[in-house]
């Protein structure tokens, strides 16, 4: 087979049905490979380098620039001669060896990250300039390799203009509905079911077994070769060729029909103008949508999978006109003006939608209920996105066609278009993340990204001369006062239509919102008073009692129980101050308070009641940043370490709730210290509560469970040695008028009260937790289960509450310093006694509030919860009094 330079002097046979049904079905495996790919190395560097928009656009961006890299460069590679199928072999062959190779590169990666961070104290410019260096050194190789695979296919399949556009069509299609389908398969089922690092080596297998299937087929190819082949193996279906036996080129006319320069340099900065407004568009919609779906792990993925596929859609409908189009460059055009139209005519349909859960509530509770949920996602994720991404689907591969002048250099123009679109949804993401959204919102980011697929329509629209000019600009002057009437109706409501499932059950009065960079944060009232701080739609701390409940316990538990006179203490999370300004009532030494969303700490003016302004008092300090990525990069020793994550059910947040995340935590603590983790039992199923309990303990042997004061959560309490509490020295702190004060909402004004919300010990604990999975950041089951709390929460709290007082047992083993005499410790010791078995009949009757009179009413959630029916008369025997 000939390799010479000279790309005219080399030809190879054109593919039959049957190779082009492979070499589709390839493309559509690579595909699912490299949306797996994204997901998986997205999540690992992301555990790195810290869960901020930052760290996560610019992990993002250079997984983008390396495709646009392997675009342009293999596609002017495969241009110079070399077989299309070899190159294509070794591409898939690549990505699997990086498949395998990528964990261990992530861990070296990880030493450098906190050798640099540690050795240079760099600060938050220098952090993210190595952030950017270390995500490029990672992942430019393979995105390369996968940036490749689409023109060099193209070179194999393309020998001729006929059917050009419709290859190039089917070709794209079946690599995006293969992109579909692993997001789809990565989001729901292989990281659960495998974990992420087999979810890649499945990938890498999958990309291993295209490569030989690949080699298979050139084989055979250079087999055919070796003599004449036969016209129907060249799968030229040309009269001439079936009458003559000799394949007749296409007149050089043909070959080399080339559009106005200046035309082709309109597409091109067209479908980068068009590769700019889709991925700004798809973070702008993401974070519009979240209030509506919910900002699960699950959420996230069925919002990418319903964007692949409108576009993949997209692809397959235009393979029935692409060539057959008399203007390309107009048609081209009309799809630009129609995505803007769309994006734009998407806004009312956002203010107007109902949340997810309205539309499935009513649906029966079963083991289906994933599954519909699922769909119901997907069906508003979709009315919201099909119209304009099917529209993008259809633009891509017809701006190829119009670009690919030259067949013999189809790689080289497939690769530039590729390139560029990318390059532009680089800095597309980039820009409706740090710019637009924080400078003009949701809302009017959309508009504005809308017009600009306006301009790039009336761009192409007025560059084609096949128009009369008057019928282009009449067109064009129509179309944008059709779209300025458009953009006024569709942005005059505000942002403030984005009100999530939780938000609308408090009828609430909007007080504060701000769209920044990281999330969407909302202050609002309900007909109570009570205020709450919202973050992407989701509560996470106000002036509600139950709310303080946590807050407060977060603060003052360890405190009490500390054995440290003057402690060093770590909060992950702000909220609305109250853990931080609760602390800050002991003789503390420092308080370092770590948070993600810059916007949370800005609204704690409408909390005084509740932080008391504690962002000016002088010990307290707070760092803008993932709590993870701290924990990892600092080196500062603790003796308090208070973890106030938000619910471990949400996108990212299981990563603060898994045995890796508990080890840097106790790398962080003095020898002395302790650890404290927050439980929203009432959003976990007991098998979830079990594997979170199960993850600490194995960190933390020496672990304790305590209820909070309200019993609406559950707290988990670590130390290196096994805890003792000295009674003299809580019942001092807590005489503290300050810290008195700070309590009295929650009732609790004695020692008594303190141990009173002991739930078991250590042994206790580990004998619960026997057999519960553990949560780890290879088997993120905490995240990855589906989220069912939203149907069933009263019943996850009759669970968890369940089996804790079935388990309840008394804090005096781990008492000391109880009293002067055998008489103060006898009082003590029946106090306590007396407390448990009147919070062990109040537990009972708040069961028996849920299930006592609704248990025919609650067979479908029991079911679902894959609890026999029949328990539910077990369940009253056992609680009832």
């Amino acid at each position: 087979m000939t390799h010479s330079g000279d790309a005219d002097s080399h030809r190879w046979p054109a593919p039959g049905p049957g190779a082009r049904a492979l070499v589709l079905a390839l493309l559509f495996l690579s595909g699912a490979c490299a949306l797996t790919y994204e997901v998986v190395w997205m999540r690992m560097l992301i555990l790195v380098f810290g869960a901020t928009t930052f760290a996560a656009s610019t992990i993002l961006a250079s997984f983008f620039g390396g495709l646009a890299l392997g675009g342009a460069w293999f596609g002017r590679l495969i241009d110079r001669g070399r077989n299309p199928l070899l190159v294509y072999a070794l591409l898939e062959f690549g990505m699997a060896a990086c498949a395998f190779a990528m964990p261990w590169v992530f861990q070296g990666i990880e030493s450098a990250y906190v050798g640099v961070s540690r050795t240079f104290g760099v600060g938050y410019d220098g952090l993210s300039l190595t952030r950017f260096t270390f995500s490029f050194v990672a992942l430019i190789i393979p995105a390369t390799l996968m940036g490749g695979t689409m023109p060099v296919m193209l070179k194999y399949l393309i020998h001729d203009r006929e059917g050009l556009g419709s290859r190039i069509s089917l070709l794209y299609a079946a690599n995006t509905f293969g992109a579909m389908a692993g997001a789809f398969l990565a989001g729901f089922f292989l990281i659960l079911i495998l974990g992420v690092r087999e979810a890649a080596y499945l990938a890498g297998f999958v990309n291993l077994a295209i490569g030989l299937a690949t080699l298979g087929l050139w084989r055979r190819v250079s087999r055919a070769e070796a003599g004449p082949p036969p016209v129907e193996a060249l799968g030229l279906e040309n009269d001439e060729a079936s009458r003559g036996g000799a394949v007749v080129a296409e007149p050089a006319a043909a070959m080399d029909r080339t559009p106005d320069p200046a035309v082709l340099r309109v597409v091109l900065l067209a479908i980068a103008a068009s590769g700019f407004c889709a991925l700004a568009l798809e973070v702008l919609w993401t974070r519009s949508l979240v209030f509506f779906l919910d900002n699960s792990t699950h959420a996230f993925s069925t919002i990418l999978v319903a964007f692949l596929l409108g576009i993949a859609l997209g692809s397959l409908v235009v393979v029935r006109f692409a060539d057959r189009l008399k203007r390309p460059v107009l048609t081209l055009g009309i799809l630009q003006l129609l995505i803007g139209f769309s994006a734009l005519a998407a806004l009312p349909l956002l203010s107007a939608m109902p949340s997810v859960f309205d539309s499935i509530l009513g649906a029966s509770v079963d083991a289906l209920l994933p599954v519909k949920w699922t769909a119901a996602r997907l069906l508003n994720a979709m009315l919201v996105l099909f119209v304009p991404t099917l529209l993008m689907g259809m633009s891509f591969p017809l701006a190829v066609k119009i670009y690919s002048v030259r067949v013999e250099r189809i790689g080289t123009s497939a690769g530039d278009i590729y390139a560029v679109n990318t390059l532009g949804g680089v800095l597309g993401s980039l820009a409706a993340g740090f710019l637009l959204i924080p400078l003009l919102g949701v809302v009017n980011s959309i508009a504005l990204i809308a017009a600009v697929n306006l301009a790039a329509g009336l761009g192409l629209v007025l560059t084609d001369r096949s128009v009369g000019a008057r019928a282009r600009w009449g067109g064009a002057t129509a179309a944008v006062v059709v779209f300025g009437a458009l953009a006024g109706f569709s942005i005059q409501r505000g942002p403030d239509n984005f009100v999530s499932y939780y938000e609308r059950l408090e009828d609430p009065q909007i007080l504060s919102y701000h769209e920044g960079a990281a999330a969407t944060v909302k202050v609002y009232e309900d007909g109570w008073g009570n205020r709450t701080i919202s973050v992407n739609g989701f509560p996470v701390a106000g002036t509600e009692i139950t709310m303080q409940d946590a807050q407060k316990t977060l603060a003052h538990l360890p405190m009490l129980i500390s054995p440290v006179p003057s402690p060093t203490v770590k909060i992950i999370g702000f909220g609305a101050g109250g853990t931080s300004w609760g602390m800050s009532r002991y003789e503390v030494e420092r308080i370092d308070c770590v948070e993600l969303v810059q916007g949370v700490p800005a609204q704690a003016g409408f909390f005084p009641e509740v932080n008391h302004d504690i962002r000016s008092e002088p010990r307290f300090n707070l760092i803008f940043g993932d709590g993870r990525n701290h924990s990892l990069i600092s080196e500062e020793v603790y003796d308090i370490i208070s973890v106030d994550a938000t619910s471990p059910k949400m996108a990212g947040n299981g990563s603060l709730y898994s045995v890796e995340f508990y080890e840097l935590l106790a790398r962080s603590l003095s020898e002395e210290g302790i650890a404290v983790q927050w439980i929203p039992f009432h959003l976990l199923s007991e098998s979830e509560t079990r594997m979170i309990a199960r993850s600490f303990v194995e960190v933390f042997p020496h672990a304790t469970l305590w209820f909070t004061p309200l019993r609406q959560y559950f707290v988990l309490v670590g130390s290196a040695d096994e805890l003792s509490i000295d009674y003299a020295f809580l019942a001092e702190k807590l005489a503290r008028p300050e810290v008195q004060e700070d309590l009295a909402p929650l009732s609790v004004t004695s020692p008594v009260d303190v141990l009173g919300l002991f739930v078991m010990g250590e042994e206790g604990l580990a004998n619960w937790v026997d057999g519960a999975l553990v949560n780890s950041d290879n088997h993120p089951y905490l995240e990855f289960l589906p989220a069912l709390a939203y149907f069933v929460s009263d019943l996850y709290w009759v669970a968890n509450t369940g089996a804790a007082l079935e388990r309840r047992e008394s804090v005096t083993p781990y008492l000391t310093n109880m009293g002067d005499s055998p008489e103060e410790v006898a009082a003590l010791e029946d106090a306590l006694d007396r407390r448990l078995r009147a919070t062990q009949h109040s537990i009972r009757g708040d069961i028996l509030s849920l299930i006592g009179e609704d248990a025919a009413a609650r067979r479908e959630y029991l079911e679902a919860l894959r609890i026999d029916p029949s328990d539910i008369n077990q369940l009253r025997r056992r609680y009832y009094d």
